[in-house]
């Protein structure tokens, strides 16, 4: 049997984002549909898999720092009202991902998907670049972050979909330990 990869986006949505459903299905249901799905490599035996993890950044594992592919941040959370809690949360995780993801990043680099339900696309997508460009500062190459915004839950229940469909077509991923 081929070894199995697995590979993570967390949830930066307060303190319980398994409670989180901004479209009407929670995310922890959403995130368990996911942890069923594994793809071969095609350059490789190994399999990998993508999977949503609805944990507060703080309680979640090492390792699946050390393989984080992304993160899910709330539109809400780049609110004004919110700045100060999230830029605190934001510069947490970013610290214990750059410490911990030294391998993956750099062959696969980072997702920031924010979720937004009723948010203005353009101000939304001007203000998740500050996200990125946060990253940025820490230290990751600029060309191994990308963002994006989820409006509806078609496309949040697929992301780890996709994101495992281009793992497995990555010719770098089969380098990474397993």
């Amino acid at each position: 049997m081929a070894p199995s990869i697995p590979f993570y986006y967390l949830t930066l949505d307060g303190e319980d984002p398994c409670k989180w459903s901004p479209f009407g299905t929670l995310l922890l249901d959403v995130g368990m549909s996911t942890k069923k799905e594994l793809l071969n490599s095609d350059f490789s035996k190994k399999q990998f898999s993508v999977s949503i993890v609805c944990q507060n950044h703080d309680q979640v594992a090492d390792q699946a720092i050390s393989q984080c592919v992304g993160c899910l941040v709330s539109s809400e959370y780049l609110n004004p009202q919110h700045e100060r809690y999230f830029s605190e949360q934001f510069r947490n995780f970013s610290n214990r991902l750059m410490a911990l993801n030294t391998k993956v990043l750099p062959a696969l680099g980072f997702e920031i998907f924010v979720v937004a339900q009723n948010a203005a696309m353009q101000e939304t997508l001007v203000k998740a670049m500050a996200l990125k460009d946060r990253l940025v500062r820490t230290g990751i190459d600029e060309r191994l972050v990308r963002v994006d915004i989820v409006c509806d839950q078609a496309r949040l229940s697929s992301i780890s979909r996709l994101r495992l469909m281009n793992i497995a077509y990555t010719r770098a991923a089969v380098t990474l330990p397993a």
